[in-house]
């Protein structure tokens, strides 16, 4: 595993967008604080966001750096 992903924690949350299909949560754990869901991917996108694929967005004040 890489070492960058000790900071993701599964999340149960799913939400589903009609052009990009079901993204899947993480939350980002850092430090014994947690940002739930926080971050998000598309495992399987429809084919009209097939470029989104294998990358992560985040929210709620996350920087990467």
């Amino acid at each position: 595993m890489p070492s960058s992903l000790r900071f993701f924690k599964p999340s149960d949350t799913t939400t589903v967008c009609g052009w990009k299909g079901t993204a899947n949560y993480h939350s980002i754990v850092v430090d014994g604080k947690e940002n739930t869901d926080a971050a998000w991917y598309y495992a399987d996108p429809k084919s009209a966001a097939a470029e989104i694929k294998g990358r992560i967005a985040f929210w709620k004040g996350v920087q990467v750096g």
